[in-house]
């Protein structure tokens, strides 16, 4: 997922990161998840002390409903993936995928009520910051793509050697030969998707200006809505083509693994079930 879509996606981005580090900081850190998550909110405007109260409501609430409705899922994903065969993933690495993706979604979903709640009491001034927000984001993505073109797909390779040693599994010389080849089938497709997303916020914030309109709020939610279909039909089949492909590159690691990786990562998601059923545990959810 690409960071920063806006608002709600950008949202579930970071919470699954901080998810990600309680491996290693434990419950602490994603017991003050919600904390974070208002800081990343106060810095798209300067808003009101009551604003600003109503930001960090918002984010205690979707912890509590995060920890409650999709904490447990997430431990049912870990579970399932330890028991992988290592001869078969792909079936395993297709629900963990599909499974995931359904969780951001409820996360998205989760947070537009909330949003379109909150714009209506924004003002001109607030809403031309958020505006000037995004643009500043855009041009900061714009830089890196710039002095990524070369590199592109030495970054993508990074990304997988990374992603690979969070949950324990160090490539070896020959994984990582295999993954460049396939990775020559990457469709690049960063130009597109920022023109859309730019288009995408341009018009978010025209509707955001008509936050006091008849109509406002189904008018926005439909909106929030249509950034998951953003784009034409080859776009989209540009986008399925490069999950496809992720989801090949990840069977291909199980499918040639050793004892020592395959040992590394049932340790990793090891750190991360007991991580989640202390959280689970002080929570006192069931």
């Amino acid at each position: 997922m690409m960071v920063e879509k806006i608002l709600k996606i950008s949202l579930s981005s970071l919470m699954i990161l901080l998810l990600s580090s309680c491996s290693i900081a434990g419950s602490w850190v994603y017991e003050r998840l919600d904390g974070y998550l208002a800081d990343y909110f106060k810095e798209f405007a300067d808003f009101s002390k009551e604003q600003n109260q109503e930001i960090e409501l918002i984010s205690e609430e979707f912890l509590n409903w995060f920890s409650e409705n999709e904490l447990l899922k997430i431990k049912l994903i870990i579970e399932d993936l330890k028991n992988i065969d290592a001869k078969k993933p792909e079936e395993k690495v297709a629900s963990a995928y599909t499974q995931g993706e359904e969780i951001f979604k409820r996360v998205n979903d989760f947070f537009a009520r909330p949003i379109i709640n909150f714009s209506k009491g924004l003002k001109e001034d607030q809403i031309n910051q958020i505006d000037k927000h995004f643009k500043e984001l855009r041009k900061e993505r714009e830089e890196e793509r710039k002095k990524e073109k070369e590199e592109y797909k030495d970054r993508l390779l990074e990304n997988y050697i990374s992603g690979f040693d969070r949950i324990g599994i160090d490539l070896r010389d020959d994984q990582l030969e295999t993954i460049k080849i396939k990775l020559e089938n990457h469709i690049e497709v960063r130009k597109e998707w920022s023109e859309l997303q730019q288009n995408w916020i341009n018009e978010f914030v025209q509707l955001l200006k008509r936050n006091n309109s008849y109509g406002y709020e189904s008018r926005m939610l439909a909106y929030l809505d249509s950034l998951e279909e953003l784009g034409n039909e080859e776009f989209r089949d540009k986008i399925e083509k490069n999950e496809m492909l992720s989801m090949e590159i990840i069977s291909f690691v199980f499918l040639t693994s050793d004892d020592r990786q395959i040992q590394g990562f049932k340790r990793s998601l090891d750190i991360y079930l007991k991580s989640i059923n202390r959280i689970l545990s002080n929570r006192k959810v069931n």
